[in-house]
């Protein structure tokens, strides 16, 4: 007998509730948590996909090794799909202050529309490969040491 290695995860981001399978990282993962967290994917990527169409729609972009951004469409998230065996949507919410030269501290602070929402696809079981997307709420003013040019 076996313990299952997948929990639930409830998570609301612009009102919008959502329950998905995630990993516990302290357990082993069965074949049967394998499957469910596989079968779970094409619902978290639409979940994630409705949050950024929504309005204000956001910003997306693709975050490389580097941490480089590059705008993608939609399409281009939904694509993934196929390749993907583990899927998970965080958000991050701040109140940044410049602390120093070009130095910024962010506290986290409760919105209805956070900063930043970000959807990890992890390609095999291991963990070793990943494709990372962020969402940025599209008031810059959320982000004040960035600027136009940047993006």
């Amino acid at each position: 007998m076996g313990i299952s290695g997948v929990r639930m995860r409830n998570i609301s981001v612009r009102d919008r509730l959502f329950s998905y399978p995630t990993v516990e990282d302290q357990l082993i993962r069965l074949d049967e948590d394998r499957a469910t967290l596989a079968q779970a994917v094409p619902e978290i990527i639409k979940y994630f996909v409705s949050l950024v169409q929504m309005q204000p729609a956001y910003r997306l972009f693709l975050v490389d090794q580097e941490e480089q951004k590059t705008s993608v469409s939609v399409t281009a998230v939904e694509n993934t799909a196929s390749k993907t065996v583990i899927a998970e949507v965080y958000t991050e919410f701040y109140n940044w202050k410049l602390t120093g030269a070009n130095c910024w501290r962010g506290k986290s602070v409760g919105r209805l529309d956070p900063d930043k929402i970000c959807l990890t696809l992890h390609l095999d079981w291991d963990e070793n490969e990943f494709i990372f997307f962020e969402a940025q709420h599209p008031d810059l003013s959320r982000f004040p040491w960035a600027t136009e040019a940047a993006y």
